[in-house]
């Protein structure tokens, strides 16, 4: 169930027959849960980047390489391509490989 899934249908309450503060507990418990994993989800990245930062820099650097090089000339897009996903699988198998 995500954020907006988190509604009255889904919270198992009938507004009607709930108090308000009652109803308002149990949403607030909802997004202390979504908090929370949100939290964890960034302290996740931020170990990944701690450990793969330059790595995965490498990569996106490859990337974005290979994106400008889709605006150029035919003839020089060609060349260039090659050379940067050579490079780029190059990263991945030293990245994820070995």
């Amino acid at each position: 169930m995500n954020e907006s899934e988190m509604n009255e249908e889904n919270c198992g309450c009938d507004t009607e027959n709930v108090d308000f503060y009652d109803m308002m507990e149990r949403r607030l418990v909802g997004m202390s849960f979504w908090a929370h994993k949100q939290i964890l989800f960034d302290k996740i990245k931020q170990r990944i980047e701690n450990e793969e930062g330059k790595k995965l820099d490498k990569l996106a650097d490859l990337v974005v390489e290979i994106s400008k090089s889709e605006w150029k000339s035919d003839k020089e897009i060609g060349k260039k391509h090659k050379e940067l996903t050579e490079k780029l699988r190059k990263e991945f198998k030293e990245t994820f490989e070995g």
